[in-house]
């Protein structure tokens, strides 16, 4: 799994470029990220979620024989904090409301004690502006049961639904699946739908840990209700076998 290509990504003022602005030209219709395009990602993605003091979790490419079309986003925080946020436009969520992704992890999160608020990966989905955001985060966690679920309210006006997608029980190396309808869970969190342009925002933190951490996003899709999933590729040998690699 070579790294391919280091990906200069834009700064986001408080990671708000994604949300709408009055007047800002609308995102392109896009409902697929496969992240095989590196030219395509730094036009349409933006890198944010800077904290004074904190390195910035680094976000390539790298060749994947086991993705999708042969390469993965690479998710690594080495004791670092970070997002990468792009525009998903009214008329695709709307259309497509179902989140599909498929994700692994290469090096967990690992520290004693109480589980500190770093996530190997995470996807959000929300809306707001720069003062206020509203978002649903699908996150890969540790000590956290499956499916458990709470309302975080975080520096700078942004309010998460966290859901637990995986935790360490996970085996290292191995792609999972996952589906949510997001514009529902968002309407279960907040008691409305979303507005307008939404955000979609991958991250990775493990500067509370001291964890280095990586994981690798084949695809992100919005989907209709009832789509089918394409068949996936096939695992890599050497590492689905691989378990709670610490």
């Amino acid at each position: 799994m070579r790294r391919t290509n280091r990906i200069a990504f834009l700064p986001a003022l408080l990671c708000a470029a994604a949300f709408t602005v009055a007047g800002a030209p609308q995102p392109p219709e896009v409902r697929n990220f496969d992240f095989a395009d590196p030219v395509a990602m730094k036009n349409s993605w933006v890198c944010g979620g800077k904290q004074f003091g904190v390195p910035l979790t680094d976000f390539y490419i790298v060749n994947c024989p086991s993705a999708r079309n042969g390469r993965a986003l690479a998710v690594s925080a080495k004791k670092s904090s970070g997002l990468l946020v792009t525009q998903v436009p009214e008329s695709v969520w709307r259309k497509f409301p179902v989140l599909r992704w498929r994700w692994r992890v290469i090096k967990k999160v690992s520290f004693t004690g109480k589980e500190p608020d770093d996530q190997a990966a995470a996807v959000y989905f929300g809306d707001g502006t720069m003062l206020r955001k509203f978002m649903v985060g699908y996150r890969w966690e540790h000590a956290s049961p499956l499916g458990d679920e709470s309302q975080l309210a975080y520096v700078g006006g942004t309010l998460v639904r966290r859901i637990c997608m995986r935790n360490a029980e996970a085996l290292t190396g191995k792609w999972y699946l996952e589906e949510r309808n997001v514009v529902e869970d968002f309407r279960r969190a907040f008691g409305r739908l979303p507005q307008g342009n939404c955000g979609l925002t991958i991250g990775g933190n493990s500067q509370y840990s001291g964890s280095e951490t990586l994981v690798q996003i084949d695809f992100i899709e919005f989907c209709s209700v009832g789509e089918k999933a394409g068949k996936p590729p096939v695992q890599d040998k050497k590492t689905s076998e691989r378990k709670n690699d610490k």
